[in-house]
């Protein structure tokens, strides 16, 4: 486990424990290796375990656990966590289509990192993206990885509507959106592979620990994926 562990109630009926306050591969590892240990030791009086980029949630029952004892079961879920082994993750390589229409913003990221669009493109595909966590709406995958030199701030005013596929980038995340939305990220590219299907189980392909490439394709080899799942680009 790592140093600067914080657990402290959430609330009456939740418990954050925070890790160090970055978005780090390891940091994210203990967070989910302390998920899986709880998991491991299902307790009644608990109702979900939420876990994010450098913390994680633990919402329970106030009437079927005391506060104290799950702060003393996470204390010792944390210690058995450091001799878990996570299940390695996948890789996904998902057909995109850059510019233009589908990337509405590639221009004005390049003007902001003094870069050619051609060398945004080449630096955000080469990356292989690791998926942090699910959450926020729909399926939405965290992605962190991001270059540091292609690293832009979110739009002053966020659109009203970005539809899904939508592959964009903002600060240190990147993220390809699950559901037409709104955003303020800088939006590069759309891929039109079916991320999020509310009619199957799990309604993601994407699991926390998984890899994400997004490999250029024009457009017509891009639409060619509509209606695919994400598992097909295993």
């Amino acid at each position: 486990m790592l140093d600067g562990l914080k657990i402290r109630p959430s609330g009456d009926s939740a418990v954050l424990v925070e890790f160090e306050n970055r978005i780090d591969p390891e940091v994210n590892r203990s967070v989910r290796s302390l998920a899986l240990a709880i998991a491991s030791e299902p307790l009644p009086g608990i109702k979900e375990v939420l876990p994010a980029y450098r913390a994680l949630m633990v919402i329970y029952d106030p009437l079927e656990m005391e506060y104290r004892l799950l702060e003393k079961k996470i204390n010792f879920w944390i210690k058995i966590a450091k001799n878990i082994d996570l299940p390695p993750g996948r890789f996904f390589r998902l057909p995109t289509v850059y510019g233009a229409v589908h990337g509405p913003d590639l221009q004005r990221v390049a003007e902001t990192t003094r870069l050619s669009p051609e060398k945004v493109i080449q630096m955000f595909f080469t990356t292989r993206f690791m998926v942090y966590f699910i959450g926020f709406i729909c399926g939405l995958a965290y992605l962190g990885g991001l270059p540091e030199s292609l690293r832009v701030p979110r739009l002053a005013t966020p659109r009203t509507l970005v539809p899904a596929g939508s592959v964009g980038l903002a600060g240190g995340q990147a993220n390809a959106i699950s559901t037409d939305q709104p955003s303020g990220f800088n939006y590069i590219g759309r891929t039109f592979v079916n991320l999020y299907d509310p009619h199957l189980f799990p309604p993601v392909s994407f699991l926390s620990g998984d890899e994400i490439q997004f490999i250029p394709v024009d457009e017509e080899e891009a639409v060619k994926a509509k209606g695919k799942l994400a598992v097909d680009f295993l």
